[in-house]
C-alpha cells in the first residue's frame, strides 16, 4: 500500500485544475499587450484574482501575485524594516528571516500566541510605527491562532497586521475585512493547485507603504516586476475556486481515528497540540527518544509519506523551532512526525498505517539497544 500523508506540505494538484491548465496554454498573448490575444491573457489573469479575492474576502485589486508564499511574504515584511515590528516564535522561516531585527512573541504551551505579552509588548513601544506578523494556521501543529483577539489587539495600538494563511485556506474561513487583516499571504500549491505561484492580498491602507523586491514594467500595480505566469495563475484560480469544496473539515473523523488508534497502540506517543484549535487534516506525533529523520525514511520504503517539521528547509530535517517554542522536552522535539490528509481515510488504512508505524518504531528502539 502506498499513501501520501503530506498534504501541508505539497497538495496533489486537482485534476480539474490540470485540465483547466492545459487548455490555457491556448493563451498565447503576453498580458501586458493591448491586441486580442493580449486582452484575452489579461482578462484571465483578472478572472483569477476575482476568484482568489472571493476566497479570502477582499478587494481584486488588491491582490498582488507572487512567485509563491516565501516572496509574498518578503513582500509584506519588507514593509517593516523602518518600524517596531513583532513576529511571532512559531512563524514559517520565510516570516522570520525577513527582519532579523523583529521583537519575537512568545507562544503559550499549547502553541497559542501569548496575547498578553503581545499587548504589552504593544502598549509599551514608544515607537510610532508598528508591524506584526502572526501566521493563522501553524505549518506544523496544525494550531489554529485566535486571529480575531490578534486584530482588536493590533488595531487598538494601530499596528499592522500581516497574516500569513498559507495553511488557512480550505481549511478555516479567513475574511480579510471582518478580520481587518491589512497584509495575507496564500500559496497556491497547498490548496491543489500548481507550484510556482502565490500571492499578497493587501488592504486599500497599506499599499502606500509597500516598496517592490523585483523591479521591472510596471506589472501588479507596480509592485511585482515581469511578465505574469498567466497559466498558472489561471491554476491557482480555479484552485483556489476549488478550495471551498476540498472538504478538510470532512478528514476530522479520519485524524481523530487515527490519533486513538496511534495511542493505543504506542501509549508513549504524544500528539502535539492535542487540546488546542486545530485545523482537521493536521495531526503531529512525537515518540520519545526516536529519530525523526529515520521514522521518515522508513515509513517512506514501506510507502507512507510523511514529514518532519517545515517541508521548505530544501530536505533538511533539523529540530523544530515551534515545538522549542512551546517548551517541548528535547527527546520529543527530536521525535516528532507530521501527518496531513488530504481526504478521509478508511479504516483499513488506518489500520494498516497505525501497524507499519509501530512495527518501525519498534525496529528502530530495538537497533538502538543493540547499538
Amino acid at each position: 500500500m502506498s499513501l501520501y500523508l503530506d498534504y501541508n506540505a505539497s497538495a496533489p494538484i486537482i485534476s480539474d485544475v490540470v485540465e483547466i491548465m492545459n487548455n490555457s496554454l491556448e493563451i498565447i498573448g503576453n498580458p501586458s499587450s493591448i491586441h486580442s490575444s493580449g486582452r484575452k491573457a489579461r482578462k484571465a489573469i483578472e478572472d483569477s484574482r476575482e476568484i482568489i479575492a472571493k476566497t479570502i474576502d477582499c478587494n481584486p485589486k488588491n491582490i498582488i501575485f507572487t512567485s509563491g508564499a516565501t516572496e509574498a511574504n518578503t513582500l509584506a515584511l519588507n514593509c517593516s524594516k523602518e518600524m517596531k515590528t513583532f513576529i511571532s516564535s512559531i512563524e514559517h522561516d520565510s516570516v522570520l528571516k525577513q527582519n532579523i531585527n523583529a521583537n519575537i512573541i512568545p507562544v503559550t504551551l499549547n502553541g497559542i500566541v501569548n496575547l498578553e505579552v503581545l499587548e504589552n509588548d504593544l502598549k509599551k513601544t514608544t515607537a510610532e510605527k508598528l508591524f506584526v506578523s502572526i501566521m493563522a494556521v501553524n505549518n506544523e501543529t496544525g494550531i489554529i491562532q485566535p486571529l480575531e483577539d490578534i486584530s482588536k489587539i493590533c488595531k487598538k495600538y494601530n499596528a499592522i497586521l500581516h497574516v500569513d494563511a498559507v495553511q488557512a485556506i480550505g481549511r478555516i474561513t479567513i475574511s480579510m475585512n471582518n478580520l481587518d487583516i491589512d497584509l495575507l499571504t496564500i500559496s497556491s500549491h497547498k490548496i491543489g493547485g500548481p507550484k510556482g505561484v502565490g500571492c499578497l492580498a493587501v488592504s486599500d491602507q497599506i499599499y502606500s507603504l509597500l516598496s517592490p523586491i523585483i523591479m521591472g514594467g510596471g506589472q501588479e500595480r507596480g509592485f511585482r516586476g515581469g511578465t505574469e505566469a498567466v497559466n498558472q495563475i489561471i491554476g491557482f484560480g480555479a484552485a483556489a475556486e476549488y478550495s471551498q469544496k476540498l472538504k478538510l473539515v470532512n478528514t476530522l473523523n479520519s485524524r481523530e481515528a487515527l490519533e486513538e488508534k496511534i495511542f493505543s497502540m504506542l501509549p508513549n506517543a504524544v500528539i502535539i497540540g492535542k487540546n488546542s484549535p486545530r485545523v482537521a487534516n493536521t495531526s503531529l506525533i512525537a515518540f520519545k527518544n526516536i529519530s525523526a529523520e529515520s521514522l521518515v525514511i522508513a515509513l517512506d520504503i514501506e510507502g507512507y509519506e510523511v514529514s518532519s517539521g517545515s517541508a521548505c528547509s530544501s530536505g533538511k530535517i533539523s529540530d523544530s523551532h515551534v515545538l522549542k517554542a512551546m517548551h517541548l522536552d528535547e527527546s520529543l522535539v527530536k521525535g516528532a512526525i507530521r501527518i496531513s490528509l488530504c481526504r478521509s481515510l478508511n479504516k483499513s488504512e488506518i489500520l494498516s498505517f497505525c501497524a507499519i508505524l509501530k512495527r518501525v518504531i519498534n525496529k528502530i528502539s530495538n537497533k538502538k539497544k543493540i547499538i
